[in-house]
């Protein structure tokens, strides 16, 4: 069973003292779950939030590569058209080469036209930033640019290429790359898969499952850890979900959403105890992976702590 834990290191104020004790903890928990059976770390990257998101996923994901010896990092994603080229291909192969080849990143649009007005590149030519990025990136990658002696994953660290969109799917068999997509869309997969075909090319997709299991916390008592602790999912689901209206830029978009009973009707978040997720998983083929978001809205540490340790003493021996 994969387990995954996804961090942002938001909170409420985005208080820099509360931002470093949710790094802090953030990769005690990722050395825990390494040693542990927790397969991934899940980051993504916002700008001009107000309250400590996740800025630079590629240096986040190379701090927890530091501190695990079996991990992936999977950044989720990194928005390609705010970034150097050459500094991406750059920073991405010195972590390739440190983590020995853990690293896996997504590179995707983004949405936010705040983002692409404060850091000063131009929202109407991400697309055509987009494609100048992968092809930097891979000439950098082949060791013959001078760019990058090489990379320690051959041919090159893994690559992916994010959207729900056509335009998404067509620039990934351009590129020769893997798609993934932030949604259950078997009509981007089909269209994906026939167009490497035409290509001839291998078909790679990420897909999420066609049920959404949401970002799941274990507690004895899910009622009362609702009552107690709802009010930090409460805080990001309400934060996420008025950065877009459209339901489809992640699994975890709530747009309009206002209250806690609007978030725990949408099964986006969720409280089990350990012999529910157990009995969930055993009773559904293709569960898919189980995603974690232990420090979700500045959770209070000791709540993660026990979250996460349900997971590994209780949940994944029993479903090995």
């Amino acid at each position: 069973m994969l387990a995954i834990l996804r961090f942002n290191f938001a909170s409420p104020g985005g208080d820099p003292g509360v931002q470093g004790e949710l790094l802090s903890a953030a990769m005690e928990l990722a050395q825990f779950g390494d040693r542990h059976g927790i397969a991934a770390i899940s980051v993504d990257e916002h700008h001009v939030t107000g309250h400590g998101w996740s800025c630079n996923p590629v240096m986040i994901a190379g701090m927890f590569l530091a501190r695990t010896a079996n991990m992936i990092a999977s950044i989720d994603c990194a928005l390609g058209p705010l970034w150097n080229p050459v500094r991406l291909a750059e920073d991405i192969a010195l972590v390739d080469a440190m983590s020995g080849g853990r690293l896996h990143t997504t590179v995707g649009l983004g949405y936010r036209e705040e983002e692409y007005r404060t850091l000063g590149v131009d929202f109407g030519k991400r697309g055509e930033l987009m494609d100048q990025l992968l092809e930097t990136m891979l000439a950098a990658w082949t060791g013959d640019s001078g760019v990058v002696s090489g990379t320690w994953t051959k041919p090159h660290p893994p690559l992916y290429v994010g959207g729900g969109v056509r335009a998404t799917v067509r620039r990934a068999v351009r590129f020769g790359l893997p798609l993934s997509l932030p949604d259950h869309r078997p009509d981007l997969a089909e269209y994906y898969t026939e167009l490497c075909r035409q290509a001839g090319l291998q078909p790679f997709v990420l897909m999420p499952p066609a049920i959404n299991r949401g970002m799941i916390y274990l507690h004895s008592d899910p009622e009362r850890a609702w009552a107690e602790l709802g009010s930090h999912i409460l805080w990001e689901a309400v934060t996420y979900g008025a950065w877009s209206d459209d339901p489809s830029r992640s699994a975890m978009h709530l747009p309009g959403v206002q209250t806690l009973e609007e978030v725990r009707a949408s099964g986006r978040y969720r409280f089990l105890t350990p012999d529910q997720l157990i009995d969930e998983v055993r009773a559904t083929a293709n569960y898919g992976p189980i995603v974690m978001h232990p420090l979700v809205g500045g959770m209070p540490v000791e709540e993660a702590w026990k979250s996460v340790t349900l997971l590994t003493d209780e949940v994944l021996p029993a479903l090995r």
